[in-house]
């Protein structure tokens, strides 16, 4: 606890280094300020004296202390019913513990506030204030869109404040897409037979989440024509809109499976013989990329340059979703027309190259006598 510039106001902490200011005075109980306490030039806000006048005023009996409001009306209330919903119980288990952490973070702050009154702009504010991490304020959003849509079909609300909030992560391109040299470099550092170059063969010969490339195993492998195949739902969403996914095996994949010590019931195992979890082999590609130098690199970049790859080669929007598992053409359009956009780019190069090998030197005849 420490005293601030304002007489009986000090700041205090909470355990995860959240700032908390207070309104405290000796023998009496001490009374939170929730504002904003400075502004980018490091002055005091008026929201912030404000409730500290108040706060004094409440302490020193020139006013009634605010009532708070009824559990039923509250965030911690409606977060908790939230948990307890089918809806809830139906999401997956790695679901189920991203929106638990999202939801009970922000109930750290808000969990005593009514969520009736939570509008627009309140959710704005609370994006803005998370704007050093873009990725997480968005997923805030996102989150609290699906308590509220939960919350209105239960005739618990009226309108989701978060509906028509948009990104302020707009710049980020997500994770980086591997190029073909990058993953030669981990194909040259790796070698047939280890571990971190069968992970690799799997999601960019699959295309596979890292999710799903985690459980994959003997028992998901088939017969068609004569050719091994893979034949497995997604694990995004499986609950909900499963996606069945059927993809031939490459004979790159094939290969590194056959020169590789792997497990029956997922070919991907750990040191002590079981199966990985999502976390666990996320965190292993990023030790294993950093060990080949590719610090940009990771596991979600391999999805997406197995669909840069197969764009370049010209397959089309419905093969893309096929392969890939997407429902929505447009997310297949973005690789394709990111493809055609080099393809493009490239062909006028090489048409300026063609062009100057073509034309005839433009430097004075060595024999100013010569006639045409």
């Amino acid at each position: 606890m420490m005293k601030t510039r304002l007489r009986y106001c000090v700041y205090d902490p909470d355990r995860r280094g959240n700032p908390r200011y207070y309104v405290r005075q000796v023998g009496k109980p001490k009374v939170r300020i929730k504002a904003a306490y400075k502004d980018d030039q490091g002055n005091i806000t008026p929201e912030f004296m404000n409730e500290y006048w108040a706060a004094l005023a409440v302490l020193n009996g020139m006013a009634e202390p605010k009532k708070e409001s009824p559990r039923e009306e509250t965030f911690d209330w409606l977060v908790d019913q939230y948990f307890r919903s089918q809806r809830f119980q139906r999401l997956n288990e790695a679901t189920r513990r991203d929106k638990r952490s999202v939801l009970l973070r922000f109930c750290e702050t808000a969990g005593a506030l009514p969520y009736k009154k939570f509008r627009k702009k309140d959710m704005e504010a609370s994006q803005f204030k998370r704007r050093e991490t873009p990725g997480a304020a968005d997923k805030l959003v996102k989150v609290m869109r699906a308590l509220y849509n939960w919350a209105i079909d239960e005739k618990l609300a009226v309108e989701n404040p978060a509906a028509r909030v948009g990104k302020i992560n707009n710049k980020s391109e997500g994770f980086h897409t591997w190029t073909p040299e990058e993953v030669d470099r981990f194909r040259a550092f790796h070698p047939l037979g280890s571990k971190p170059r069968l992970a690799m063969e799997i999601m960019i010969n699959v295309g596979a989440r890292i999710s799903d490339a985690c459980r994959l195993g003997r028992q998901h492998e088939t017969m068609i024509n004569g050719r091994r195949w893979l034949k497995f739902t997604a694990e995004k969403n499986r609950d909900r809109f499963p996606v069945l996914i059927e993809v031939p095996m490459t004979s790159d994949l094939i290969k590194a499976l056959e020169r590789t010590e792997t497990g029956d019931m997922a070919y991907l195992v750990t040191s002590f013989g079981k199966p990985f979890v999502k976390e666990g082999l996320g965190n292993k590609m990023r030790e294993w990329c950093n060990q080949a130098g590719l610090k940009r690199c990771s596991a979600h970049g391999l999805r997406k340059a197995a669909a840069v790859i197969m764009a370049e080669s010209e397959v089309s929007a419905p093969e893309l979703c096929a392969a890939f598992g997407w429902r929505n053409l447009s997310t297949a359009q973005i690789y394709i027309r990111e493809a055609e956009k080099r393809r493009l780019s490239r062909n006028a190069f090489e048409r300026v190259e063609r062009f100057r090998n073509r034309n005839v030197s433009l430097s004075k005849a060595k024999n100013s006598d010569e006639t045409n």
